[in-house]
């Protein structure tokens, strides 16, 4: 189906785009997809508020809207809700369970809940379905560090740093090689690689001063 504000949102005409899903709304009071993209639109804009009123509406509309779930959950989650989020996230989650991004977004709560088990859970299937996300492996492996699994945690961090410059990774793995291995040679490197990448990487220059002493 064609909505009427589609050309002002792929052009980035945002209060065009506002006002045309306004007025799309009182002309069809009952269709939950208006709700839904006012609602991304408003967060977009910094209106959370009204995007929170306009996503509930949409779940009122449609008691089984994954986007409406998803979308309210992405806000909760930005404003640090994270026992909400997880609550839309995993009604979302029971009707498109490999779901790259939903299971990321799952395992990310669960890490601010601290509950790093059902974190790795949803780390492991958003892995799966995206391999070679630079964000995703990340973020599992650094839980991997912080549960002392250090061959998946260097496999993935490995796999970040071959793909991208990355300083916090480079960090970790230094880390990694002073806590598994009590390697200060090979740390040293991963901490000198990490300051190359970013110069004022705090955390890797005192790294780097404590292994070279």
């Amino acid at each position: 189906m064609s909505l009427p504000y589609e050309d002002a949102l792929k052009k980035g005409n945002t209060e065009e785009a506002l006002q045309s899903i306004f007025t799309s709304i009182e002309e069809a009071p009952d269709e939950e997809v208006h709700y839904i993209n006012g609602g991304n639109l408003l967060h977009r804009l910094g209106r959370d508020e009204e995007a929170e009123k306009f996503l509930q509406k949409a779940i009122d509309l449609n008691p089984h809207s994954t986007s409406a779930f998803y979308s309210l959950a992405n806000i909760y989650f930005n404003h640090e809700r994270y026992e909400e989020a997880i609550r839309l996230y995993l009604l979302a989650y029971s009707r498109n369970p490999k779901d790259a991004d939903l299971n990321f977004m799952l395992a990310m709560s669960y890490v601010h809940t601290n509950e790093p088990g059902n974190a790795m859970q949803f780390f492991e299937v958003a892995h799966q379905e995206r391999p070679d996300d630079i964000e995703t492996n990340f973020q599992y492996g650094l839980l991997c560090c912080q549960l002392n699994l250090f061959d998946p945690a260097e496999r993935l961090l490995k796999q970040v740093v071959e793909s991208t410059p990355h300083a916090d990774a480079e960090y970790n793995l230094g880390l990694l090689k002073l806590v598994r291995d009590e390697d200060a040679a090979a740390a040293k490197v991963h901490f000198e690689n990490a300051i190359e990448v970013q110069a004022d990487h705090h955390l890797s220059h005192h790294a780097l001063k404590k292994v070279s002493d």
